[in-house]
């Protein structure tokens, strides 16, 4: 496995050193490795679902138009980047409302800074000879048919991969969303999510984000897409959000305001999520086959109390 990632590094420089393993879960691995007598990371596929080419090409992007303190790209090549270190992460504060705070005018920040530099919603892909370019790709403007689109690549994966019944809940999410558009609609313009702003990936420390990594989720849509992939894994539980998402969402409106009718969308991003859930359940095989089972059968009750619910407004 070193062997792999110097063969990576040999494409570049010749004077490098693979340090240590930092983390592993499918379609990715990294390694702290110094380059040039520099400290970095080494980012590589390990899945044909990897993609480090486009999350170095969006890493570049929001280095050059937000002043979000990401890692500095420092090569690319076709199944891996590499990246300086850094430094303001882990912070000190994790999943506290100190972070909450924080880390919600961050991502408003990113959300702002990133507004009006799109002109459709979809899924950024690296582009150029050298993969510094960004384009969209996706089924259309709308976020309706972006909706629908990251529905069926989700539904896709897990047919193709033979995961039938997790399959066959993808799908009734996916006949809902092409049938009734209309219930996601949003006023909002399409901006660059992050997908996985969690405490892993998001450093705070002295009243500010120090360090930002992990943009492999990264999709171009509204910003209550990303409020929602953060709010449901960090600060929910059985009794619903808890006091955190406050502090967050008054971090966040704190730098910019949250589109009308904010809550009254949450269940058409839930719905997205827990069916995103699926794949990454199934790819990141972190569990023994019955907590896979249980977790899968609490996606797809959630996703069929979404539909649910969903279905009773436009009866």
């Amino acid at each position: 496995m070193t062997r792999d990632v110097s063969d990576a590094l040999a494409q570049h420089t010749d004077q490098f050193t693979v340090d240590r393993q930092l983390h592993r879960v499918p379609p990715h691995v990294t390694h702290a490795v110094t380059v040039e007598g520099r400290r970095a990371v080494c980012k590589r596929a390990t899945h044909e679902s990897g993609d480090p080419a486009t999350e170095a090409a969006v890493l570049r992007f929001v280095a050059e138009h937000t002043a979000l303190p990401v890692p500095e790209v420092l090569w690319t090549g076709e199944d891996h980047f590499v990246a300086g270190w850094c430094d303001g992460l882990p912070g000190p504060v994790r999943e506290d409302e100190a972070w909450a705070r924080l880390a919600g005018a961050g991502l408003a920040r990113l959300h702002d800074d990133t507004a009006g530099r799109f002109d459709r919603f979809g899924f950024p892909v690296a582009t150029g000879v050298s993969g510094r370019g960004l384009a969209l790709v996706g089924a259309g403007a709308s976020w309706p048919e972006t909706a629908a689109l990251f529905l069926d690549r989700e539904r896709r994966y897990l047919v193709e991969n033979g995961y039938d019944e997790a399959a066959t809940v993808a799908e009734e999410a996916l006949v809902f969303a092409r049938d009734h558009p209309e219930v996601f609609e949003t006023p909002a313009d399409p901006v660059c999510c992050h997908g996985n702003w969690l405490p892993d990936h998001v450093g705070v420390d002295d009243g500010r984000v120090t360090g930002v990594v992990d943009f492999e989720h990264a999709l171009v849509a509204p910003p209550a897409f990303d409020v929602w992939r953060v709010a449901l894994p960090v600060f929910g539980g059985e009794g619903g959000l808890d006091h955190r998402f406050e502090a967050f969402r008054e971090g966040y409106e704190s730098v910019r305001p949250l589109a009308d009718r904010f809550e009254e969308r949450a269940p058409t991003f839930s719905l997205l999520n827990f069916v995103s859930y699926f794949r990454s359940l199934y790819l990141q095989d972190q569990h023994d086959a019955a907590a896979t089972a249980r977790h899968a059968e609490r996606f797809a009750g959630h996703v069929h109390a979404t539909l649910g619910a969903l279905r009773e407004r436009v009866d």
